[in-house]
């Protein structure tokens, strides 16, 4: 079983893509299930085969705490952890190809909080990577791919696990807009400069620096425009994710 769980920004399109990405293995005659960590979900666009929400109250631990709505997410899967073992066996109950797991909206409640970390590295004890999220409308400068880029950098660092950088919804943009942002991926070199004309003074110099940088760690993980829509760019995620866990990670093309 490969494990693969789906992280990025609230909005980035985890969950579609937990569902579209999953429909399109079982048509690939692989074999899949649907796991949904996040217990603040209200609706889902798939029916979870395994779900925190049938183990934690989300509601009910907020109510009798009387916490905001980060707050009893934290506090929810805090408690979580103290009952991960049933969650566990009834996650190695199945014997599928793929398991595919959909992490709670708030990116940050998940990825930088002890909590997610400790999950991540005992839910499951298949070879499992991330799915990084890029959202190509909040990318179309070069300063917020870079922040986007921070982001997927700070969770590679967290998790230490084999990534793929998934630009999602890649339909949302038009055909010169796509190739703009797959340009910079391509030619490193072209956003830096990019970087560089775009801002100013001291701003600049930082960002440049920063991009430089964060160029640097991702150098070696894989970067494909995906649309969970018209599902296009599944083939070679799917190529790219038997690579880097059937045979570990290898720098991009």
């Amino acid at each position: 079983m490969y494990s693969l769980f789906i992280l990025g920004t609230a909005g980035s399109g985890k969950s579609t893509l937990a569902y579209s990405f999953s429909e399109w293995l079982k048509d690939q005659e692989q074999s899949c299930i649907n796991v949904n960590l996040d217990p603040a979900a209200i609706t889902l666009p798939y029916e979870p085969d395994i779900d925190i929400r049938d183990y934690i109250d989300y509601e009910r631990i907020m109510a009798e705490r009387g916490l905001g709505p980060n707050a009893a997410l934290i506090a929810s899967l805090r408690e979580f952890c103290e009952e991960l073992d049933d969650f566990k066996k009834e996650i190695e109950n199945y014997n599928v190809d793929y398991c595919i797991i959909d992490t709670p909206g708030q990116l940050e409640l998940f990825a930088f909080r002890k909590e997610g970390e400790f999950l991540a590295n005992n839910l499951v004890s298949y070879p499992k990577g991330i799915l990084f999220l890029i959202d190509p409308v909040f990318c179309s400068s070069p300063k917020n791919l870079i922040a986007s880029l921070f982001l997927s950098t700070s969770v590679y660092i967290v998790f230490n696990f084999p990534t793929i950088l998934t630009l999602s919804k890649s339909d949302s943009l038009n055909e010169k807009e796509l190739n703009k942002i797959i340009n910079w991926f391509e030619e490193k070199d072209r956003l830096l400069l990019d970087i560089d004309s775009s801002l100013k003074g001291l701003s600049s110099a930082f960002s440049f620096e920063i991009a430089s940088a964060i160029l640097e760690i991702i150098n070696s993980l894989e970067f494909i425009p995906i649309s969970s829509f018209e599902l296009t760019g599944f083939t070679e995620l799917h190529a790219a994710i038997t690579r880097m866990l059937g045979e570990g990670e290898i720098e991009i093309r």
